[in-house]
């Protein structure tokens, strides 16, 4: 069993304790969640502003047009997209059983029948889906923050924090998605780190910059503007202690190209064969596109194609066709997506979260625990105090939980040291397997590891160093001993 198991192992039995303690308490059903939320897939919410994107991006990451993206503000409850094999919504509510709700599959999205009951009234909302990228991740759907009603706002907050802005440890990991570094986006993906678990730690956050075609107006050079800037909001010392990277994405363009078809693919190719110079200027605006005289394809084929690709998708198409012939949705529709930043932001989750789920999960679980804690000091002390007890045991034993919360630290900028060895020690952090933590190949993981404790060890014995240094060092020399001993002799 490795040390992610291991750690998981240590919350599973520490819940199975719990729930024989608390045999017949209201809490064994709290513990029973838990135990299925550790066991289920990993929880990734899509957070950020309102209009950011994040409906959009969900229906990317989906490849299906499930969630809401009209003009308004269109997600207003917390909704969760899990694997399911029968299609359901299902509907938990703040007060009173979970009700299931009926649907309707709509061109755009489906549509929810709430059946008379008010927003205020549900907690969240679970839509079954049998997704094949739902078995591996199960997707949340935020309102957004910033919301000119500010009931919609605080549902994302409460998701994350809970009533007493402990946490609830319903989240694994979040995708925020920014327009520009606002500092409200700061103060959310500040609350998200839960300084309870080890502490703080960028790992299980990742930031998009979103709508990023419509940077620089459209221009077929969008997406490389959005690149340059992507970069430098990840090199901002503020932002990187709290995201590990920001990537530009085009959601809108990705959920198109997912979704294209044949009788869109038409329509683009009757706007490629409109001349050149003409097409120059109906691209001007959106106004003038829909306006201008073309007979070969309509007015409202032209709203269609701008409602589902923008300004940038339309310029791309057109060129795709002129420049390489790609004329059925068939071929454009993938060109379309590895444009808009998707193909990117799927390996960088994949990569950052897949590798981690089980550490993620781990500390979600011991953020739930240790809200029941709080629930339970006044019911049940005794055993308030032994989740209190354990779970401070768990994250002092646990090299992983030691390790992320110095991937921040590193991160951020509050580790004092020299370049080489902030690089070295990013990369042992950071690394997802012991070849590529440590840079060497699979023959000599053992020796590195080994050399990777004394340096480590040393730097953090340093009686110069800062307290913070000194952990992060720390934490690098116990996570060389873990390769050592996964090598074996």
């Amino acid at each position: 069993m490795n040390a992610l198991d291991q750690t998981a192992g240590q919350v599973r039995t520490l819940i199975g304790e719990l729930s024989t303690s608390l045999a017949g308490h209201p809490a064994q059903s709290r513990l029973a969640a838990i135990s299925a939320r550790l066991d289920g897939p990993l929880r990734v919410a899509i957070a950020g502003r309102v209009k950011a994107g994040k409906s959009t991006l969900l229906n990317a990451l989906v490849g299906e047009r499930l969630a809401p993206t009209d003009a308004g503000e269109c997600t207003k409850i917390v909704t969760r997209y899990q694997y399911g094999t029968q299609y359901g919504v299902v509907a938990d509510m703040r007060a009173g059983s979970p009700r299931t709700l009926s649907f309707t599959r709509g061109e755009s999205a489906l549509k929810i029948d709430l059946d008379g009951l008010g927003e205020a009234d549900i907690r969240h909302m679970t839509v079954n889906w049998p997704s094949s990228v739902l078995q591996q991740t199960m997707l949340i759907d935020t309102p957004g923050l910033a919301s000119i009603n500010a009931e919609n706002s605080r549902r994302t907050i409460d998701f994350v924090q809970g009533d007493d802005g402990g946490g609830t440890g319903e989240i694994d990991a979040v995708i925020y998605l920014m327009r520009h570094a606002h500092r409200e986006d700061l103060r959310f993906l500040d609350a998200f780190m839960d300084r309870g678990v080890s502490s703080s730690s960028a790992v299980n956050a990742i930031g998009v910059l979103s709508r990023a075609d419509e940077i620089g107006a459209g221009r077929l050079d969008a997406m490389e503007s959005a690149a340059r800037i992507a970069s430098r909001y990840a090199a901002d010392r503020n932002l990187a202690r709290l995201v590990s990277g920001v990537l530009p994405l085009a959601g809108l363009l990705a959920e198109t190209g997912l979704t294209l078809i044949e009788e869109e693919a038409a329509a683009l190719r009757g706007i490629a064969a409109i001349d050149p110079d003409h097409l120059d200027r109906m691209l001007l605006s959106a106004q003038t596109f829909c306006d201008a005289e073309v007979e070969a394809v309509s007015a409202d084929q032209r709203r269609r194609l701008l409602d589902r690709l923008g300004v940038f998708g339309v310029r791309v198409s057109v060129d795709l066709i002129r420049t390489q012939g790609l004329r059925t949705a068939a071929d454009l529709g993938p060109r379309l997506v590895e444009t808009s930043g998707l193909s990117a932001l799927r390996a960088r989750i994949s990569d950052q979260f897949g590798p981690r789920a089980r550490v993620l999960q781990a500390r979600s679980a011991l953020v739930s625990l240790r809200a029941l804690a709080r629930e339970l000091e006044s019911s049940a002390p005794d055993q308030a105090r032994q989740i209190g007890y354990e779970c401070e045991r768990i994250e002092a034993s646990a090299a992983e939980f030691a390790r992320i919360r110095a991937a921040y630290l590193v991160s951020s900028g509050l580790v004092e040291l020299k370049d080489d060895e902030q690089v070295s020690l990013t990369r042992l952090l950071m690394g997802t397997t012991a070849v590529d933590a440590l840079g060497v190949p699979s023959a000599s993981v053992r020796s590195a590891a080994l050399d990777g404790v004394a340096k480590w060890r040393a730097r953090a014995e340093d009686p110069f160093a800062d307290p913070t240094t000194r952990e992060a060092c720390e934490a690098g020399a116990r996570t060389c001993e873990v390769f050592y001993a996964s090598v074996g002799g």
